[in-house]
């Protein structure tokens, strides 16, 4: 599951980095991502994985919190550093916490809400791309 997503057509909005460690959630928002328009970084399930990506240009990250080795924070440090736009995709986060860290991100609950990954990709990645 943590690669570069080689899709038949090149995405025109840009790539997104892709934080999941669900198979069937990351799948679901990799199609999501996909049907918006845009490319994907991923999924991974790594933090260790993601973090040798963040440095490919990227429009936006969304973000589990939990992967299966830690918490996403050291990826979401970097990205925010890089001022790559975050969309926290979480049921382990209380949304004021992450929005006091990293100003400016989104928060999106599980279970997903296609119409709501897609607003927040279109309010935070549309600036960029």
């Amino acid at each position: 599951m943590d690669k570069m997503s080689s899709g038949a057509e090149p995405a025109n909005r840009g790539i997104v980095l892709l934080c999941e460690d669900e198979p069937i959630v990351a799948l679901d928002m990799k199609l999501i991502i996909e049907d918006a328009g845009y490319g994907v970084a991923g999924p991974f399930s790594r933090v260790s994985a993601a973090l040798e990506q963040v440095g490919t240009p990227l429009v936006a990250a969304i973000l589990d919190v939990r992967l299966r080795d830690g918490e996403v924070f050291p990826v979401a440090e970097e990205l925010a550093r890089r001022g790559v736009p975050l969309i926290f995709h979480s049921a382990h986060i209380i949304e004021d916490d992450i929005a006091s860290r990293y100003p400016g991100s989104r928060y999106c609950p599980k279970p997903i809400d296609d119409k709501m990954i897609g607003a927040a990709l279109r309010e935070c990645a549309l600036p960029n791309a």
